[in-house]
């Protein structure tokens, strides 16, 4: 402090606050090398007058200290004013910089995320498009760390980077003179996309690449395609700013291109309205998308396939399928929407995943939901084969219940051994087709199956009858199963068995199965109840499935009306198989739910993986 007496005059106004209390001009102090360069400071400012030599200046406190001296017309100090009034500037600013921050890391996102990772792939594609699989290695800030992590854990797939993940895909290609550093992962973003399109009668693989430097993916496209030994006209593309768009076809990709580009600037995949619902409703980050339209898929299988099998296809889907898969803490899930025509016959219950998680804990588990309507989709279901498998015997041009001899029998096997082998005329292949068709028809006359004698014609009127007995029972019950793996097979001793069904008929089932078997006994356990039936094993494990972490947290994801859930513990499979094990030691479970929304097939796929 300086105790100069030669003070400098108040410099304040008159009658207001002292000068530190008053707006002054910033001026900037000096750092280590002085004042910046044709810096001018501004006049000096004022400092409290002490008396030389004077005690501490808390006079404040209880019983001592020398009060400030004020020379002759100094300043005397005011109080400042109430804090709350003080502060209410700070307040403000503190408001605008947090506010400021937020943005900026907003933008910090922004760029990183959307603008790093390129473009939406769908809007590259045109609207007609029949496939599309979106791939994006960086959806969010924990997807790309979940995945390596997860990959980590198998061996040979220990990746640091995604850049790593590319050079190894490249690798297995088998395509030479491509540096994958150099060529590829200098340039490649992010967010890829592929599509199946049609144009001109020809399919087409329609291909996105997001870019990060357009004259680097010059380069590196051009060596792409002279590795593959490609033309122009089976492999064309063009390098745009953010992204390099191909065109990869047996002929025509170059007209393909241009029809691509036109069609997708005008109508891109991405507004179309199929297209928009569905990716709608897949909701979070996702590492890969798929989208499929069925419709087109059909058609498409009606141009180069069976009618029948076309009209089999179509009865069974229609509209638009969609799936996404993304990585959890604990491994990874696919999750799937159907966006059909027709209403999905298996509606589901709200009670079945809870039901599941009280069946006593197992290697595996399954449970399901029979719809009250189960005879007319089964009605449908055999009309259908026996529309694809044909009336009777006359179709094939032989009489009908016209089993083998042991002749052709044995000129059937020896055909069947050639068959696999690759080395059939086309007349012998014709004999062999025409000798199995009628084995599979009608077996041989030492073993006819079935004793009918035209199992697809009339006697198919029966096959008909014991399916609407069975479904008549069935329908609107739930079935569960669990059990225990074993060395080769499955431990029977942990055998579980439940059917609950809508009316109180388990005995009329019981009745049925006996039937069915041939008179022989069902085995010690059967327990029947009114309307439940149900078989335990000796071995039947006291816990529940519920009491399985990994199980409650995959019915939690499960759809809120699930027709069918599947539970598999790959970690005991593994335990009791492990030659088939042998390379894939990190799996820990495998589930399934698929149920019902709005009348849409919905479901969900998890893969666990050990810790």
């Amino acid at each position: 402090m300086s105790s100069d007496a030669s003070f400098p005059q108040y410099s304040g106004q008159p009658a207001g606050p002292p000068p530190q209390y008053q707006q002054q001009p910033y001026q900037p102090q000096p750092g280590p090398g002085g004042y910046p360069a044709g810096y001018q400071p501004g006049p000096p400012q004022p400092n409290p007058y002490v008396v030389p030599g004077a005690p501490d200046q808390g006079f404040a406190q209880a019983g001592g200290g020398q009060p400030p001296h004020q020379p002759p017309g100094a300043y005397v100090p005011v109080p400042p004013p109430p804090p709350g009034r003080r502060n209410t500037g700070k307040v403000a600013i503190a408001a605008i910089l947090s506010v400021a921050l937020v943005a900026a890391a907003a933008a910090i996102v922004l760029f990183k995320f959307v603008f790093v990772t390129g473009p939406d792939p769908a809007e590259s594609f045109p609207a007609s498009a029949t496939m599309y699989v979106e791939i994006n290695f960086d959806p969010s800030f924990d997807q790309t760390p979940k995945l390596l992590s997860h990959l980590g854990k198998f061996d040979d797939l220990d990746y640091e980077s995604t850049d790593d993940m590319i050079a190894d895909l490249l690798e297995e290609s088998g395509l030479e003179g491509i540096d994958a550093e150099k060529d590829l992962t200098s340039w490649l973003g992010m967010r890829h996309g592929l599509a199946m399109w049609e144009h001109d009668g020809e399919q087409y693989a329609v291909i996105s690449l997001a870019s990060t430097d357009s004259g680097a993916a010059e380069d590196g496209m051009a060596k792409f395609r002279a590795a593959s030994e490609a033309d122009e006209d089976q492999f064309a593309y063009t390098v745009e700013d953010d992204h390099v768009l191909i065109v990869a076809g047996e002929t025509g990709a170059k007209g393909a291109l241009s029809a691509a580009e036109s069609e997708a600037g005008s109508s891109p995949l991405s507004t179309s309205s199929a297209y928009e619902e569905a990716r709608d409703w897949l909701e979070g980050d996702q590492l890969i998308v798929y989208w499929v339209d069925m419709d087109a898929i059909v058609d498409l299988a009606e141009l180069t396939g069976d009618e029948s099998e076309a009209d089999l296809l179509r009865e069974l889907y229609s509209g638009d399928l969609i799936a996404g898969l993304s990585a959890f803490d604990e491994g990874f899930e696919l999750t799937y929407r159907l966006f059909g025509d027709e209403k999905d016959p298996w509606t589901g219950s709200a009670d079945l995943m809870s039901n599941m998680g009280d069946m006593p804990a197992g290697d595996f588990a399954a449970a399901a939901y029979l719809p009250e309507d189960l005879g007319a989709i089964a009605e449908k279901w055999t009309s259908l084969f026996g529309d694809l498998s044909g009336a009777s015997g006359d179709d094939y041009g032989y009489e009908p219940g016209s089993p083998l001899t042991d002749a052709e029998y044995e000129e059937f096997l020896d055909l069947q051994t050639g068959y696999y082998a690759a080395t059939l005329t086309t007349e012998e292949e014709d004999r062999y087709r025409e000798l199995e068709d009628r084995y599979w028809l009608y077996g041989t006359e030492d073993e006819p199956w079935g004793g009918y004698d035209d199992p697809y014609g009339s006697g198919f009127g029966d096959v008909e009858e014991m399916v609407g007995r069975i479904t008549d029972l069935l329908a609107g019950s739930s079935l569960s199963i669990a059990g225990d793996f074993a060395p080769e097979s499955v431990d029977e001793e942990s055998f579980y068995f439940s059917a609950r069904l809508a009316d109180d008929r388990a005995q009329e089932l019981e009745d049925l199965i006996e039937e069915l078997t041939g008179g022989e006994a069902l085995p010690e356990g059967i327990e029947v109840d009114g309307s439940e039936i149900s078989y335990s094993g000796p071995g039947v494990d006291s816990s529940t499935l519920s009491q399985d972490s990994r199980f409650s947290d995959f019915a939690d994801a499960a759809p809120d009306q699930t027709a069918i859930a599947l539970w598999v513990d790959l970690a005991a499979a593994g335990e009791s198989y492990p030659d088939d094990f042998r390379d894939v030691e990190a799996l820990s479970a495998f589930a399934w739910a698929h149920g019902s929304v709005d009348g849409d097939g919905t479901g969900v796929l998890r893969l666990y993986l050990k810790d």
